[in-house]
């Protein structure tokens, strides 16, 4: 299967991390998994860059309104760019509206259908390749 990107997944719980990576690296991505914005920083400053960064909202150390805040602060336009998803529990108008407003991309509340974030990652990437004036297909 040819590799569709390369996803990572920022969350506390292990549990989340291991559901999304699974489905996500069965339809051909490659998945890294962070427990914090902390890590997930770290990761994107000393590795491959992902293609697209799924993020909890609530998390130790640097939570997931800080980590979306950095990287679309950072000084990269490649990181500053890159597609965030804000996966959450945290549902009301004013926590949505506040990731929005901090550069999220999409947002999916918890509990969440596997498939439907899937959805919304090939969706979101579509997005973003369009805007960049690439024509590829959906992965």
């Amino acid at each position: 299967m040819e590799n569709a990107g390369r996803v990572l997944v920022v969350d506390d719980d292990r549990v989340t991390r291991r559901i999304v990576s699974v489905k996500l690296s069965g339809l051909g991505y490659t998945v890294d998994e962070a427990s914090d914005g902390q890590e997930a920083l770290e990761m994107i400053a000393s590795g491959e860059l992902p293609t697209l960064v799924i993020v909890d909202q609530s998390m130790p150390r640097l939570t997931g309104l800080e980590l979306v805040r950095a990287i679309r602060s950072h000084q990269d336009e490649r990181v500053a760019a890159l597609p965030i998803i804000m996966l959450t529990s945290h549902q009301s108008e004013e926590a949505i509206v506040r990731g929005l407003e901090a550069g999220v991309d999409d947002y999916v509340i918890k509990p969440f259908s596997p498939n439907e974030l899937a959805a919304r990652v090939r969706t979101v990437l579509w997005r973003c390749q369009r805007a960049a004036g690439r024509r590829e297909p959906l992965a």
